[in-house]
């Protein structure tokens, strides 16, 4: 979801003064009433005729709004205002609830989809973090005051795409008092949690409820290699993601002293114990009925899941939010580079032998 907000989102490069903006909206569902427009400290309303509607106003910079059919609610149809003559076409589903569906006119829509495209196309370099700062520094550079720079920069921090530092130097360029409120105390926080949890930290000794009731501290189960995983029963990348995690522990777990304590963002006690059971967990599973409400987990950082810190036998940080091709790589590198981390086999299925390193010596003839 908020990738599509982002994609959605606009910057502009304008100017600290306020300048004009309109709005001609297209309503694609069966409507009539009227629409509201927040932005900033203020609200406006229109009158849907014949599935159009039309907004102008002022914006000094590229700032936070919504569009609504009530003014008791404004968190649906999100998007970054701007100056600039803008065109939109939105969905009301459900009475209240206003979806987006595209959103035209912006001089800048361009680059942001070009910094969004290079980011995922990317995603495989070893220095992407460098380069999405260093694209990220110019668009702030050029205006602190944009709201849509403070957004974007949230979320690189909340994915941890982007070391503590880096991210602490980004927030400092932001004109702090142009940016949107709930961004900023989201940063704030999340870079309270970067500054505590950084490679090479010490990951605090964490205690949640093992499946018989009592709480087990994560130094009572760590060894050589530990994966601190946050995860759910109801998340399907999480549960994806454990599965290949567990064919690492299945290999390593004794030859290369490497385990998992697993926390359970799990609201339903007996759905998570089915799962645990069903999934064959083997290792310490553990469970947060809270979820992201926790304290701990806000300490840490933890807004979204998966997630996961990589630890040594003493609690040290060796890696955040590491992928299971990470894992094997760090575990056992000459393995890693010929055989995949082996998916969960169905059953029934035939099974292929594991690829072998290629002997380029063999079979080959010297030179006389």
């Amino acid at each position: 979801m908020r990738f599509l907000f982002l994609t959605l989102s606009l910057l502009s490069f304008g100017r600290g003064h306020s300048q004009n903006f309109t709005i001609d909206g297209n309503v694609s569902s069966p409507y009539e009433g009227k629409i509201y427009l927040w932005y900033g400290d203020k609200v406006d309303s229109t009158t849907v005729v014949n599935k159009e509607f039309r907004f102008s106003g002022e914006v000094g910079y590229p700032t936070k709004a919504s569009l609504s059919v009530s003014r008791k609610f404004k968190d649906t149809g999100f998007f970054v205002l701007e100056a600039s003559n803008l065109s939109v076409d939105i969905a009301i589903e459900n009475r209240h609830q206003v979806y987006i569906k595209s959103l035209n006119g912006s001089p800048s829509l361009t680059q942001v989809k070009d910094f969004l495209v290079y980011k995922y196309k990317n995603a495989s370099l070893s220095n992407l973090p460098e380069l999405l700062v260093a694209r990220l520094e110019t668009i702030i550079k050029q205006n602190p005051k944009s709201q849509f720079a403070g957004m974007l920069l949230s979320e690189l921090i909340t994915d941890r795409e982007i070391p503590y530092k880096q991210a602490q130097r980004l927030y400092n360029l932001l004109d702090k008092k142009t940016q949107d409120k709930e961004d900023l105390e989201k940063m704030d926080v999340l870079l309270g949690a970067m500054s505590r949890t950084q490679v090479g930290s010490q990951l605090p000794d964490i205690s949640f409820e093992t499946e018989k009731g009592t709480p087990e501290k994560l130094s009572s189960v760590r060894k050589k290699y530990t994966l601190v995983l946050f995860t759910a029963s109801d998340c399907i990348p999480c549960v994806e993601n454990d599965r290949q995690f567990a064919n690492l522990y299945k290999e390593y777990h004794r030859s290369h002293g490497f385990t998992i304590y697993s926390v359970y963002l799990d609201g339903e006690r007996n759905t998570w114990l089915d799962h645990i059971h069903r999934e064959g967990v083997r290792w310490s599973a553990t469970i947060a009925p809270k979820k992201f409400k926790d304290e701990t987990l806000k300490s840490l950082g933890i807004t979204e899941i998966p997630s996961n810190f990589l630890i040594d036998e003493n609690g040290k940080i060796l890696a955040v939010n590491i992928t299971p091709k990470g894992v094997h790589r760090g575990l056992d590198p000459e393995a890693a580079a010929y055989v995949p981390v082996p998916k969960k086999d169905k059953k029934g299925a035939k099974k292929n032998p594991p690829l072998k390193p290629v002997n380029k010596n063999k079979n080959t003839k010297k030179r006389k």
